[in-house]
């Protein structure tokens, strides 16, 4: 049977009470009734349960993480990882552990930011996707509940977020390709659900009319972000039977599904076609061709994130803050030939 506090106290002849402040390390507890506990805890193998004990002060030191996706599949996306991988070494430092999460669906996830909030488990969450209409966000704001966003919100004037500057993200790589001699710049995955993809794409745009491009409609294909599908965007793209040198594709994973359809195609990477993507993950090196990609510093973004939650956690009057992380493009095989002098 284990050790209670009743038979810590009666061991040690004090009350039950004075166990607890001994546990909590209560200065009003003398020296030497302290030491005297602690031995009595030490020789009868007594593990006060902490977590319960946190849970009563509500200082449980647990922070939550909540990821887009089914629990099967909500790590095959690379972002995650690595974003989660700066969380937990900020949060290993300052003496946090991290509680993961996922959702399939918007309704899952109110309805799981709403357990956290109300269950007394974490003290501040880590939301990681932004999305249009976010209801979570509005709930949690409702309820004064500690959040940070990783995705700069629609609303962003309540909010605490960080995030990178998608549009010039987007502006950037798409100005890539223009140097490289593209015109004709394809854009897959565009999706209305996440706003991170949207301001790639506005960044796309922008650099489209900034360098006298007429934008073409026919020339991107809309589909669910997150998702291995970018082979079927590619294929749709193929039908269209529309002339395109450059694709920009809206993540890393779609950008080598894309690829593999081209090759299948009979259309070479990068001697007929340029691709590039956004995340710069591990398997950008490995691939052939080696994928041109826009390195987003998904590690920083984590870091930060926890950097905030536990401000906001810390600090009761602290005011909302917006965080940007810089972004670099790295050039690869993928984008390596140039079409300048040429007609494409």
């Amino acid at each position: 049977m284990a050790v209670t506090i009743k038979d810590i106290a009666k061991m040690a002849n004090v009350s039950p009470s004075t166990v607890s402040r001994v546990v909590d390390e209560n200065p009003r507890i003398s020296k030497k009734t302290s030491e005297k506990v602690k031995r009595v805890m030490k020789e009868m193998d007594y593990h006060p349960n902490m977590l319960a004990r946190s849970l009563a002060r509500k200082d449980t030191k647990i922070i939550g993480t909540l990821m887009p996706g089914t629990k099967e599949n909500a790590f095959k996306h690379p972002f995650f990882p690595e974003i989660l991988r700066g969380i937990t070494s900020e949060a290993y430092k300052s003496g946090y552990n991290i509680l993961i999460s996922s959702a399939a669906t918007p309704s899952d996830e109110k309805k799981i930011v709403l357990d956290f909030a109300k269950n007394g488990v974490a003290e501040g969450l880590i939301l990681m996707t932004s999305r249009h209409n976010d209801t979570v966000i509005k709930s949690l704001t409702e309820i004064s509940f500690p959040f940070v966003l990783v995705g700069n919100p629609e609303n962003s004037s309540n909010v605490t977020w960080v995030d990178n500057d998608n549009i010039e993200a987007g502006r950037k790589l798409t100005e890539h390709f223009i140097s490289r001699g593209c015109r004709k710049i394809a854009f897959i995955g565009l999706t209305d659900e996440y706003l991170v993809v949207k301001d790639r794409f506005e960044g796309y745009r922008k650099a489209l009319g900034e360098s006298g491009i007429e934008f073409d409609e026919g020339l991107v294909v809309k589909g669910a972000f997150m998702r291995s599908n970018g082979g079927n965007m590619m294929r749709e793209l193929l039908s269209r039977e529309k002339d395109f040198s450059g694709i920009v594709a809206a993540d890393d994973d779609m950008a080598f599904d894309a690829i593999k359809v081209l090759k299948k195609a009979g259309i070479r990477v990068p001697q007929d076609v340029l691709v590039a993507g956004f995340n710069n993950t591990k398997m950008d090196d490995y691939f052939t061709p080696m994928l041109t990609s826009v390195d987003i510093n998904a590690f920083e973004l984590g870091r930060k994130a926890f950097q905030l939650i536990r401000a906001k956690i810390e600090d009761k009057d602290y005011k909302p803050a917006h965080e940007l992380v810089g972004i670099n493009i790295v050039p690869r095989e993928s984008t390596s030939r140039s079409f300048k002098g040429s007609t494409e």
